[in-house]
C-alpha cells in the first residue's frame, strides 16, 4: 500500500483513536475516505490531523455537529482562499503582459516618424 493510504487499523493508532470512533465519525461525514474497488476504505494522512481538529474541538465543549459545520467552514475558506491566490496570480501575469505591450506600443510609436507617417497611413488605406 502506498505511503499516503492508510487503512482505519493504521488510522486509528497513528490517531490514538479506536477503528469504532474512525466508523463513527466516517458516518457522520467528518471523515470522507476513499475506496478501493474491492470496497476497502483508505484514508488519507490529512485525516490524522482531521481527527485532531475534531479531538480538540470536543474538548472545547462542542457538539459533533457544531464540529461538522467548523470544519466545512474551514475546508470553504481554504477553497476561497486558494483561489483568490490564483487569480492574485493571473492579474499579475496580464500584468506583467499589459506592461509589455505598452512598452512594444510606445517603441512603435517611437519608430513612426514623420516623413513614414503618410506611407503607413497609405498602406492602410490600400489594405481597407
Amino acid at each position: 500500500m502506498g505511503k499516503d493510504k492508510l487503512r482505519i487499523g493504521e488510522l486509528a493508532d497513528i490517531a490514538g483513536v479506536s477503528k469504532r470512533t474512525i466508523d463513527y465519525y466516517t458516518n457522520l461525514d467528518l471523515l470522507k475516505p476513499s475506496r478501493s474497488d474491492t470496497g476497502y476504505r483508505f484514508f488519507e494522512l490529512s485525516d490524522v490531523e482531521q481527527l485532531h481538529k475534531i479531538s480538540h474541538l470536543k474538548g472545547q465543549g462542542f457538539s459533533l455537529e457544531e464540529i461538522k459545520e467548523k470544519l466545512a467552514f474551514h475546508d470553504s475558506s481554504e477553497q476561497v482562499l486558494e483561489k483568490a491566490l490564483l487569480v492574485k496570480n493571473n492579474l499579475q501575469e496580464l500584468l506583467v503582459l499589459l506592461k509589455r505591450a505598452d512598452r512594444e506600443n510606445s517603441s512603435i510609436k517611437e519608430s513612426i516618424t514623420h516623413d513614414t507617417l503618410p506611407v503607413i497611413q497609405a498602406l492602410l488605406q490600400l489594405l481597407v
